[in-house]
């Protein structure tokens, strides 16, 4: 009688749970995680894996450009990529900021930050940023002081400024990677510019 008592009383305190799912923020910020364990994993490969290293690169970036593309609408705000050289070192790196536009201008995002942190392309190649009607847009030199826009904007409106950017051997001038997108945001990785070949 007392066991019937006790399944009852748990029966009745499961049933004041209310089961939930998970939003579409927590999805992408979990599907960032995973494409940044990724990356990490590919960086420890040691130096033979240097092409694994930069698929990886080439790979994080495609999601951070599609997450920031869900932001910008989520948030009814413009967000962008700004690609530049680093001016603190004596050879070229290029590094990437992300800026959401405020009344004020561009400016970091506020909310997000721990996904939208400003980071370092690999060592060894060279980037070519093309968008539709600005073949060969110039990289500038970073400069904090100066309230600098974003080449790649994604628009609250869902809308994307169509290009690619082009991983370039900085020795032999090889392309290694090109990662294209189109004007509604859709990506599309590209190993040596061709297509991947489906099996």
């Amino acid at each position: 009688m007392r066991g019937s008592n006790v399944a009852a009383a748990s029966v009745s305190e499961m049933s004041t749970f209310t089961l939930r799912g998970f939003s579409f923020i927590e999805l992408l910020v979990a599907l960032f995680i995973i494409v940044l364990l990724t990356g990490v994993v590919s960086l420890n490969v040691g130096r033979g894996g240097a092409d694994l290293q930069l698929e990886g690169e080439v790979r994080y970036l495609a999601n951070l450009l599609s997450f920031s593309g869900a932001e910008a609408g989520m948030a009814a705000a413009d967000h962008g990529l700004l690609i530049a050289t680093d001016a603190t070192t004596q050879v070229t790196r290029y590094q990437g900021i992300w800026l959401r536009r405020y009344d004020q201008g561009w400016a970091s995002p506020r909310a997000g930050t721990e996904v939208f942190v400003p980071f370092v392309f690999m060592a060894g190649t060279e980037l070519l940023l093309t968008l539709e009607g600005q073949p060969g847009v110039a990289i500038p030199t970073y400069d904090p002081t100066l309230n600098a826009a974003p080449q790649i904007v994604m628009l609250a409106g869902g809308e994307m400024t169509p290009g690619s950017l082009e991983w370039l051997d900085d020795h032999t001038g090889e392309l290694l990677y090109r990662l294209e997108w189109d004007l509604l945001g859709r990506l599309t990785v590209l190993p040596k510019g061709e297509p991947l070949i489906e099996e």
